[in-house]
């Protein structure tokens, strides 16, 4: 690939249908990218120092990425993505840019704004070093959890990159390697509600992965021998109990929701496989709704407010959905039919945030040269 004068990335945020909170156990997924989008444009300038523009947030940020960056608060992703790339893999950049980002996805709210920009911004890097890698989906992806998750030590998993960069509706098996499979058919259409209230991503994460790490730590040791593809296959209800006994009642319920949630995800999965996507929304909705009440009820994730509007939501027609993201705030969604709107009249007599999306693709490259 040759050095672009002008580039352009783009890369979706997502909403996590199946499997939240399990992906960071090692645990399958299902997740869609949305419709909505953030973009990173530049063009080629004199000098060493790149200029980068954050339209949304009215920031500046000039830098090069040549040399490797101190980091200015606990996570600095933008510079993060160059220090992996230049110190690890030996990428460097030949030119300078003036950059532009912007995007429509709604920022801290759950919906992988931050992944998808990690995503956008990775191979916009690549692609101006001239590495034909800028349009290697998995690989950027690995290059943006890299540096947004593992250089900061952070508690997420891999989903939010691997859906921004593939797009679609997939599934992910989160294990070491990841494999994403697409899946033929996407429900629609979806309305993403911001609750309006704020949330601690990586507090939430921490603490809610601790608890589940220790419902792991009993189970790998007490199927270590087991002759079966996974400890959470032999998992059952003496398992929940054993460790409400020997850990505490939170950590037996964060297990007993995981136990439910896999199970949850593996159905829904061979649902997704072989259905169109008008015959499999009334059976998606109620098992997202499912998926949600372990997540309120045993995991701890949601919000009376959010439980709130989801049931008011039902009632008027919505099929079911739940928490998106790490939860305890932030965005929601509801899976609704296209044609209503007493969804979306409801959200606006609450005065609440909300955007109708659908399935979107994955990431983009544009190089002028």
């Amino acid at each position: 690939m040759s050095i672009p004068n002008a580039l352009e990335t783009s890369a979706p945020g997502r909403i996590c249908l199946f499997g939240e909170h399990q992906d960071y156990l090692g645990l399958p997924v299902i997740a869609m990218a949305i419709d909505l989008r953030i973009t990173v444009k530049g063009r080629r300038i004199a000098g060493d120092i790149w200029k980068i523009r954050l339209i949304d947030i009215d920031k500046t940020f000039d830098y090069n990425p040549n040399k490797k960056f101190a980091y200015r608060f606990g996570r600095d992703y933008l510079p993060a993505a160059s220090n992996v790339l230049l110190r690890d893999f030996g990428v460097k950049w030949p030119y300078s840019y003036e950059i532009e980002i912007c995007g429509n996805i709604p920022i801290n709210s759950g919906a992988s704004s931050s992944s998808a920009l990690q995503v956008a911004w990775c191979a916009f890097l690549l692609a101006a070093a001239g590495d034909a890698r800028a349009t290697d989906a998995s690989f950027v992806a690995r290059i943006a959890n890299l540096s947004e998750v593992c250089e900061f030590g952070s508690p997420g998993g891999v989903m939010d990159h691997e859906t921004s960069a593939h797009g679609g509706l997939v599934w992910i098996d989160t294990r070491t390697p990841v494999t994403v499979e697409k899946l033929g058919a996407a429900p629609q259409q979806f309305v993403l509600i911001d609750s309006g209230i704020s949330k601690d991503t990586n507090g939430v994460l921490g603490d809610r992965r601790k608890l589940a790490e220790t419902g792991l730590a009993y189970l790998k040791q007490k199927y270590s021998a087991a002759d079966c593809k996974s400890v959470w296959d032999c998992a059952c209800e003496a398992d929940v109990a054993a460790v409400k006994q020997e850990c505490g009642d939170e950590a037996a319920l964060v297990l007993h929701g995981n136990i439910a949630n896999r199970k949850l995800c593996a159905a829904a999965r061979q649902i997704m496989c072989f259905a169109d996507s008008v015959g499999i929304t009334p059976q998606i909705g109620s098992m997202l709704t499912a998926h949600h009440l372990h997540l309120s009820n045993e995991i701890g994730v949601s919000h009376p407010f959010i439980d709130e509007v989801l049931l008011e939501a039902r009632n008027l027609g919505g099929v079911g959905g739940k928490i998106n993201g790490s939860g305890c705030g932030g965005s929601f969604y509801t899976l609704v039919p296209p044609s209503s709107r007493l969804v979306d009249e409801m959200l606006e007599r609450r005065s609440l945030r909300y955007w109708r999306i659908a399935c979107g693709e994955g990431l983009k490259v544009r190089i002028d040269e």
